[in-house]
């Protein structure tokens, strides 16, 4: 059904590219950003005129509020416009992350105008007063609403389809829009019944809409600035790739960067140590290209040789693999090793708290506790538990 709704915009020599290229999605983030410009220009000319014949305070603001639209979808088409950008020496990385400060700026407009049209309102509701109001304006209001509708459901589309956080928040605004135009229609239909200020009631409703979508927008686009983590389900994803491929024992360590929908993974991989090293190469190859492949990533990825043989490595796993299951406190633990020099053995893992607050083992009563059973168990070794970083996964 949606693709019947939105494909005739999209032109069908479009359709076919892969949406992954930075070109490619800037394509399908510019038709997103003028179709909302044609329809909001529209908008804010024929709620403004039929706010003005009615006296409506809620229906300006409604207007103003659509001219905003057509401001903030030219930041969208701009955005996009830097996003596409190639790679140079002062951004090796791209510069998809343009598209994250146009989605703060979006944000910065709606509060600012949320907090203008609540300060209309107030004024409004000491002085009320809008003339006679038809059905026939009531119907312009709502078929305001189903555009508004449609255009937020067409940048929901395109945001999922080339993953975009900008045109995503693009739809929450426009669904929004909806949103305020029924409080616009309830306040004028409530004024026609005699009920004069929520004229003004609606306005700062509208505006207090605005607020609440500016921050929660501004909020998100931060976070993804800063460096938030990836989803669970990309996380998730990353793990069965990895496991997908021959050889392959666990994964872990890891650790995703994220620059617009381009994305970088680093991670570790464990196998049978008693594979050759050139084997061993292949194995991480074969992950690497199977991550690139399935998610169009750029990874690289640590090989781990880890001893599936032997007694000892299989009786410090069963220590540690107990006191993990009988604590809340831990939540995993890997790469478990023994290296036995001649003058030195040590035994060696990595732990995975469920609270990531430490940095070392000395700081974590739970990880104290699983060194001296694993002293009194190899008395002849150093136990050493690094304690897993907040940004690596597992």
């Amino acid at each position: 059904m949606k693709t019947f709704l939105f494909n005739w915009i999209i032109p069908r020599s479009l359709r076919s590219k892969d949406v992954r290229i930075s070109t490619v999605r800037a394509q399908y983030g510019r038709i997103g950003g003028w179709v909302s410009i044609i329809v909001n220009i529209f908008l804010f000319v024929a709620k403004l005129i039929v706010g003005l014949l009615i006296n409506s305070i809620a229906l300006i603001a409604d207007s103003i509020h659509s001219l905003s639209d057509v401001s903030t979808s030219i930041i969208v088409i701009i955005g996009y416009r830097i996003s596409e950008k190639p790679a140079d020496r002062e951004h090796p990385f791209g510069h998809q992350r343009a598209e994250y400060v146009a989605t703060l700026i979006i944000a910065v407009l709606l509060t600012v105008a949320g907090v203008e049209f609540i300060r209309s309102a107030v004024l409004r509701l000491h002085n009320p007063g809008i003339t006679t109001v038809t059905y026939g304006v009531l119907l312009f209001i709502f078929l305001t609403v189903v555009v508004k509708a449609w255009l937020g459901e067409l940048a929901k589309y395109i945001g999922k389809l080339i993953d975009s956080q900008m045109l995503r928040a693009d739809a929450l605004h426009h669904y929004t829009d909806s949103i305020s135009s029924i409080l616009v229609l309830l306040a004028i239909g409530g004024s026609k019944l005699g009920y004069a200020f929520l004229d003004g009631v609606g306005g700062i409703l509208v505006g207090i809409m605005l607020i609440w979508l500016g921050i929660r927008i501004a909020k998100e686009a931060a976070n993804s600035l800063m460096g938030k983590p990836p989803t669970s389900e990309l996380v998730h994803k990353i793990q069965q790739i990895c496991h997908s491929v021959d050889n392959v024992i666990n994964s872990h360590d890891i650790v995703v960067h994220s620059y617009g929908n381009q994305i970088f993974i680093s991670g570790h991989v464990e196998v049978d140590q008693k594979e050759s090293s050139i084997i061993a190469h292949d194995i991480g190859d074969a992950v690497e290209q199977a991550l690139t492949r399935e998610i169009g990533a750029y990874c690289t990825v640590h090989v781990d040789p880890v001893d599936i043989d032997s007694e000892d490595v299989k009786l410090a796993n069963d220590i540690v693999r107990k006191m993990v299951s009988e604590s809340s406190d831990i939540r995993d633990y890997h790469d478990l090793r023994l290296v036995r020099k001649p003058n030195h053995h040590l035994l060696i893992f990595d732990l995975v708290p469920e609270e990531q607050t430490y940095k070392n083992c000395d700081e974590f009563k739970k990880c104290r506790q699983l060194k001296d059973a694993l002293r009194r168990a190899f008395p002849d070794y150093e136990i050493m538990i690094n304690i897993d970083p907040m940004y690596t996964f597992n």
